[in-house]
This record gives C-alpha cells, sequence and structure tokens, in this order.
C-alpha cells in the first residue's frame, strides 16, 4: 500500500469574491507545487477550511486535485468529517475517484471515548478496499479528541489497511512512539513544521505542512538535503523555514497564506470563507514586507 513521503501539503482553498471555490485556482496550485517538489498534496484538510466545506465542495476539489496532479504527486484526501456516516461517504468517493489514500482527522467538537473513537476508525477502515490505505489524523488543539498510543495501536491490529497517522500536536515523544507501532513500520508525519527534520532523523516519513503551500521551496530543499546526507545544510533550512512561519503563522494563518500566494501570482484572490476574513491591506503589507526580507522564494543557503 502506498504511503505518504517528504513534504505533503495540505491544500489551501482558493476562493473567489463571492466565497465560491476556485476550482481553477486549485488546479493551478498543485501545478505549482508539484513544480516546487512537493511530494504529496493532501486536499480538504484543516488548512483547506474544511469544516466550513459542503460534502459536495469536497468531492469535487478532490477531483479536481487528482486531475492536476496527473499522477506527479501522490494524492490523499482529508476525508473526517464530524459523524461517522459523512466520513464513511467521503472515503468511498475517494477511492473511487482514484486517490491514492486517505487522511482521516477525529470527529471533533464534541469529546469521545476510546471506543467511540475506535468504533469509528474500524467502520471507516472497513468501508473502503483492504488494500486502500488509510491515515489516522489528530490535531487536538483544534478537533477536541486526540489519539492516544494505545488507541493507535488498537486500531492499527484490527485495521490493517490503517497505515500510519498524521500528528499535529507539538509532542515528539508521542511521535517517537507511533513509530514503535507495528514493528517500525507505522508511517508517522508531523503537522508542527518546526519538527520536520527531527521527524525525519528519528525515521519518521516527513510532514505534512500549511506552510509549505507558500515556501515550497524550502520544504523540498530540506527533504533533499536530509535524503544526500547534507544534515548540516537540512538543519540550516529548518532553521531559515522557523523564521518564514514565525511571519506566516499569525493568528490569521490560513489568510497569511492566501495573501502570500496571491502576492505569487498563484490564486486570483484572498478570500476567505465566512466566518474567516482576509488579511486588511496594511497587514498584508507588513507580512509580505517580512517574508521578503527573508528571501522567501529563494532557499539557496
Amino acid at each position: 500500500m502506498k504511503k505518504l513521503f517528504g513534504v505533503v501539503t495540505p491544500l489551501s482553498t482558493p476562493m473567489d469574491q463571492k466565497e465560491h471555490v476556485d476550482y481553477d485556482s486549485l488546479e493551478n496550485l498543485c501545478k505549482y507545487l508539484i513544480d516546487h517538489g512537493i511530494n504529496g498534496l493532501y486536499p480538504n484538510g484543516t488548512t483547506g477550511e474544511v469544516v466550513y466545506l459542503t460534502i459536495d465542495e469536497r468531492k469535487k476539489i478532490l477531483e479536481h486535485t487528482i486531475k492536476a496532479a496527473s499522477g506527479r504527486a501522490t494524492v490523499f484526501s482529508m476525508v473526517g468529517a464530524a459523524t461517522t456516516s459523512d466520513t464513511i461517504e467521503l472515503a468511498r468517493h475517494a477511492e473511487q475517484a482514484g486517490a491514492d489514500g486517505i487522511g482521516v482527522v477525529t470527529p471533533y467538537y464534541l469529546h469521545l471515548c476510546d471506543d467511540e473513537l475506535f468504533n469509528h476508525y474500524l467502520r471507516v477502515a472497513q468501508s473502503v478496499s483492504a488494500d486502500f490505505p488509510v491515515y489516522l489524523y489528530a490535531i487536538p488543539q483544534l478537533a477536541a479528541n486526540d489519539i492516544s498510543i494505545e488507541l493507535a495501536e488498537r486500531i492499527a491490529a484490527a485495521c490493517p489497511n490503517v497505515v500510519g497517522i498524521k500528528y499535529s500536536y507539538p509532542d515528539m515523544p508521542r511521535m517517537l512512539r507511533f513509530l514503535d507501532i507495528r514493528d517500525h513500520t507505522f508511517s508517522v508525519l508531523t503537522g508542527p513544521d518546526d519538527l520536520f527534520f527531527s521527524m525525519l532523523a528519528a525515521g519518521g516519513d516527513g510532514t505534512i505542512s500549511g506552510n509549505s503551500n507558500v515556501i515550497p521551496e524550502y520544504y523540498s530543499a530540506l527533504y533533499h538535503a536530509f535524503l544526500g546526507g547534507d544534515y548540516g545544510r537540512a538543519a540550516k533550512l529548518q532553521d531559515k523555514i522557523l523564521q518564514l512561519n514565525s511571519a506566516l503563522s499569525a493568528a490569521n494563518g490560513l489568510a497569511c497564506y492566501k495573501a502570500c500566494l496571491v502576492y505569487r501570482g498563484v490564486i486570483q484572490c484572498a478570500k476567505l470563507r465566512s466566518p474567516l476574513s482576509a488579511l486588511p491591506q496594511d497587514e498584508t503589507e507588513k507580512l509580505l514586507g517580512k517574508m521578503e526580507a527573508l528571501h522567501f522564494t529563494d532557499p539557496a543557503l
């Protein structure tokens, strides 16, 4: 079964002025990321404003992503939803549409016990083919529910097609323990950008990073430096990524991504879906000034 690796971008979802999904800009974003060395595309994630998208929009976004990728990058759709039935509907659609696999965030808002989470993941994993890859996805600071080591082990034992996890809380010790699951064959990718280099060094598979929408060159350069054994350069790139991300990861980080993508000529509009709001013009200018000062399109070190 396929697994995610290297730099995977949870796609920003371009909108037009009326807050409709801009599918032309979405396809352009996919091609831009692939051309800049991204290994995988991950539509309909947190970065893509997923909780404000309809089921039909999520299906169409995935279909356009697969078309734009044209086999040049791995495509895993984030199909997690608040209910098991919606998650299963999206999971089955992803397989039928030709995605390489899926990611499944914990159901959100209400707190669930481990038995409830286990049964949810079991039903989702069993709703698709036995060889269709599934990633667990936990972002407890936003989704209200977490995935413990014991729960991940239990799911992995019951569901052979659950191949790994994206963990988006900065808990390196927990991620190291995820690596031990299934005799050290469980795939682990970090959400926190500051752990990308550390995760690779520990034997993890890479990162799923929202910031890579804007600075894919840096993430790709770090990954290739690591693969080539140039750990000094990889460490320097990690430091530079942290500097760039300190500007990008503001309180309204999703708006920062879109402002920069408009500036780079990748998407047409910086609009987000309400209740999210775009950056005011003065904040956009400050952000772009900081990013230009850091030479954010040139990863040469």
